[in-house]
């Protein structure tokens, strides 16, 4: 049986953005991570290795602010899938790094037709 080991929990932002895209991309309806290009104004999706891309972490007001930018299937309800992404997002953190303050940010970059 395990033991609780006194002390503090230090996780960095890149823990973060993985734990976060990872979750995701089990979410119903996802397709993957979006990054946008500047110059041209389109959304590409990323590889699976590079997920962080398409993840924003950052800290306001003591919250932990994840933006997630994804790229959703066509035909899924778009709210539902949001609400999804939300409370898995929040949960991974919570169990795994122990964040209790998350607030998520879900931006849906694009649509993947089939």
């Amino acid at each position: 049986m395990a033991e609780a080991v006194k002390g503090s929990l230090r996780v960095s932002n890149d823990v973060i953005a993985d734990l976060a895209g990872y979750a995701a991309l089990e979410c119903y309806g996802v397709v993957g991570m979006a990054v946008t290009d500047e110059q041209e104004g389109v959304a590409h999706l990323l590889p699976t290795y590079r997920l962080r891309k398409g993840i924003g972490v950052s800290n306001e007001d003591g919250a932990v602010v994840v933006d997630l930018h994804v790229i959703v299937e066509e035909g899924v309800n778009m709210a539902s899938v949001s609400a999804n992404l939300v409370s898995t997002v929040k949960f991974i953190l919570g169990k795994i790094a122990e964040l209790k303050n998350v607030e998520v940010r879900v931006h849906i970059e694009g649509i993947r037709t089939r």
